[in-house]
């Protein structure tokens, strides 16, 4: 593979990043816009070397990230993951709600550990990035409903006390410790 890697076309304006089989494409730029029209045109110069050379790119490895100084901006792109997040584990909850309900019953445990896999997972994916900004406690109540539901506990139950009966950190916490390790 890494014959086929080496000789991959760069585009102007940006720069490559190859590791093994994986190409990482950056641009800079004083504004979206322009890196936007870099990256689009990169992506567009790859697609007939990928053809020439019988290659694939792997949709769900392609990542998108973008960093900037308009902190207006990043306010805004957070509020919006934050939303979709919280949409995306209301969501999972009602999977953890059918098994609950279902004859043959999920145990505690079972309940316990999708949750964490199902909601958690989604909640805290790259949290050490955005875990302090304004939005990130809106989260929160979802999770609380998480743990509502594998609980069986009311409304009324003070939400510290849910975290204390299945022995995990509220979400504040685990946010705050989890792993700056990125893969």
């Amino acid at each position: 593979m890494a014959i086929y890697t080496n000789d991959q076309p760069k585009s102007v304006d940006t720069r490559r990043f190859i590791y093994a089989d994986d190409l990482g494409i950056g641009a800079q730029a004083a504004d979206l816009k322009t890196v936007e029209d870099r990256l689009s045109n990169a992506l567009a110069e790859l697609t007939p070397y990928y053809e020439e050379n019988h290659l694939r790119a792997n949709p769900s490895k392609t990542l998108v990230c973008a960093f900037h100084l308009r902190n207006r901006e990043a306010k805004r792109q957070l509020k919006t993951h934050t939303e979709k997040t919280k949409c995306k584990v209301s969501a999972r909850n009602n999977i953890i709600r059918k098994l609950t309900g279902t004859t043959w019953g999920a145990n505690p445990q079972t309940l316990k550990s999708t949750a964490l896999a199902l909601c958690y997972s989604a909640a805290e994916y790259a949290c050490p990035v955005w875990e302090r900004a304004a939005h990130a406690k809106k989260l929160d109540p979802a999770l609380n409903a998480s743990f509502r539901i594998i609980t069986g506990c009311l409304k009324s139950t003070p939400t510290d006390r849910l975290y204390i009966l299945e022995g995990i950190a509220p979400p504040e916490i685990r946010r705050e410790r989890a792993p700056t390790t990125v893969y």
